[in-house]
């Protein structure tokens, strides 16, 4: 893999930065003075590499589902990764508990500056028709993911309560991670396991 240009670590490092201004102020809060502040360079460099706040806001969830695909990827290349993890669904995850547990599980590769990013970008969503569109757009897609990662008896409306289920997991561990660690992965894991069950014709 080649080296990444100055361009594009520039903008990986802007990103960061408005994601920590992000999880800490809100999006209100998220001004461009404020990022180029917490990211030491002059507001003009901002607007040099981002035309805007909402192609910031374009770049942060783009960052945010990568670094959640990673996460995936990783626990599906090691499948004693989760056993490891306090919060693990299973010893040896299958594809959709790999899902599960990247998005509620602590463990090393658990992400509490993303759940907050996550709430704040869900609360502007909210607000901002564009944006709207754009986060349904993503969950429509997270909910086709989830349910082929279920099997063949995992329907479109399991992957939807599976994602309910992250995203108030999310929600409440912006504001209470401690509390959302004892229950999320345990309950979510029970979840899966009602909807994989065998059902009644």
């Amino acid at each position: 893999m080649g080296r990444r240009s100055v361009r594009t670590e520039r903008r990986a490092e802007i990103t960061a930065a408005f994601a920590r201004v992000l999880a800490r102020h809100g999006y209100a809060g998220a001004t461009i003075a404020a990022v180029a502040a917490e990211s030491g360079i002059a507001p003009g460099l901002v607007h040099h590499h981002f035309a805007d706040k909402q192609d910031l806001l374009a770049s942060l969830i783009g960052d945010l589902m990568q670094r959640f695909r990673e996460r995936t990827r990783a626990l599906e290349a090691r499948p004693n990764a989760a056993a490891a993890d306090a919060d693990a669904l299973e010893p040896n995850p299958d594809a959709l508990e790999s899902y599960v547990t990247a998005a509620v599980a602590l463990g090393d590769s658990a992400d509490a500056l993303a759940a907050r990013c996550w709430v704040g970008v869900l609360a502007e969503a909210v607000r901002d028709p564009e944006l709207f569109a754009q986060v349904r757009r993503l969950l429509d897609t997270e909910i086709e993911a989830i349910r082929r990662r279920g099997g063949p008896r995992f329907t479109v409306h399991d992957g939807g309560a599976v994602l309910a289920f992250i995203i108030g997991a999310l929600v409440f561990g912006a504001f209470a991670p401690r509390k959302t660690a004892g229950f999320a992965a345990p309950s979510l894991r029970k979840l899966v396991g009602a909807l994989r069950a065998p059902r009644a014709t």
